[in-house]
């Protein structure tokens, strides 16, 4: 028998590399301020500059849906040089003639996600997987 209480956190991770930090596409902002392998600096930022703009009780995903590309928080997330990993089916025609369906994971910048992408991700033809911030931009923000 299964619990029903269970919470399934599948996409509320952190994750981290030399170059970026990986956050799961259901992670709100204040989950990120609440957990320990998120950088301070990142938590100040939220706290400093996105929570002006943002409810942070919104997953970050939620958040992209919504941006304004003329908002002061979409030129934070350039300068942290945020980027979108979306993922879509795509249908190919192989050799032999047959049609296969195969899944296409792309990532891109915030700035290309809401020009390109977002509308596409809102009528249920793309999902976004992670959003991604470059360490060596977070190092250089200034508070």
């Amino acid at each position: 028998m299964q619990n029903k209480n269970v919470q399934y956190d599948d996409f509320k991770y952190v994750i981290q590399d030399t170059g970026c930090v990986y956050f799961g596409r259901e992670l709100r902002y204040t989950e990120m301020m609440e957990r320990d392998d998120v950088p301070f600096k990142f938590k100040a930022i939220i706290n400093g500059y996105l929570a002006k703009d943002a409810d942070l009780n919104q997953t970050i995903s939620a958040h992209l849906m919504t941006l304004d590309t003329q908002s002061f928080t979409f030129r934070v997330f350039e300068q942290l040089k945020l980027m979108v990993r979306i993922c879509y089916r795509e249908k190919k025609r192989g050799l032999s003639g047959k049609t296969k369906e195969k899944w296409v994971h792309k990532t891109c910048p915030v700035q290309q996600f809401c020009n390109e992408y977002r509308d596409r991700v809102e009528e249920q033809q793309m999902v976004i997987e992670d959003i991604s911030i470059s360490k060596l931009a977070l190092m250089v923000m200034n508070i």
